[in-house]
């Protein structure tokens, strides 16, 4: 397996100007960087595919310096600052031979629910945690009458037909898994619409891709993960991390 972290984004909503990267929030003596490639190392994962943008230098030299026995590949996306993060996963996905796992870069999970869902999860599937259905900022999954995923929703509240005609299976919190043969499948959909494409999040051709793809949903049921868009998240994230410090233990 690869794996794909998503490190392009400037991170303005967290407005911490004290940092070089919002993945490099700390979180007792690591990053979220940091855990990341830990618990990638502790998976066995083949090959790991950064996709850097904003003070991408920075992070290079973070990773370097973390010596880790894990092959990393750094890919620049220069227009990381006028596009969506779909753009810098397909720069990933054409590097990646074998199945694939992608994570976003400011996620914080509980590396026991990483290790799980890699190691457990149906192909291909997106690991999804409970949310509230009328949360508008949070990606909202709804899912066919066949349990296989429908939709990928986010940045609005559902409409009533939407509401009506499928099921809220939750939250996407940004790592998920594509076979290989689905990797290669994805990349031919985004060169096919690329002026579409490119300028959104991963959530709107992942949604045409599950048209003719099944995408399965693997459900987390334990609490701990956060998507980390704001300093209101990351207290919250913080104040989680440090009152459970065994649930945050890395491999």
């Amino acid at each position: 397996m690869e794996a794909i972290i998503l490190l392009a984004g400037y991170g303005s909503r967290l407005n911490r100007q004290d940092l070089p990267h919002k993945a490099l929030l700390p979180f007792g003596e690591e990053t979220l960087l940091s855990r990341h490639l830990k618990c990638l190392q502790a998976l066995g994962i083949s090959k790991t595919h950064l996709i850097l943008g904003h003070n991408a230098s920075a992070l290079k030299t973070c990773v370097q310096n973390l010596n880790l026995d894990l092959p990393v590949h750094f890919i620049d996306n220069p227009v990381y600052r006028t596009t969506g993060n779909t753009l810098s996963m397909v720069m990933g996905l054409k590097h990646c031979q074998d199945e694939t796992l992608i994570l976003d870069g400011d996620v914080l999970y509980p590396p026991q629910a990483l290790l799980d869902y890699v190691q457990k999860s149906p192909r291909s599937s997106f690991a999804l945690i409970p949310a509230d259905i009328d949360n508008v900022e949070c990606t909202k999954v709804l899912l066919n009458p066949s349990g296989t995923i429908h939709a990928f929703i986010t940045k609005r509240e559902l409409t009533n037909e939407e509401k009506s005609g499928f099921s809220f299976g939750g939250e996407a919190i940004g790592f998920f898994v594509l076979r290989q043969e689905d990797v290669a499948r994805f990349v031919a959909l985004y060169e096919n619409n690329e002026s579409t494409y490119r300028p959104v999040l991963w959530e709107i051709p992942f949604t045409d891709f599950a048209r003719n793809t099944p995408l399965h949903p693997w459900h987390i049921t334990q609490s701990g993960c956060f998507e980390i868009d704001t300093q209101e998240d990351y207290s919250t994230a913080l104040n989680r991390f440090l009152s459970h410090p065994e649930q945050y233990r890395l491999p």
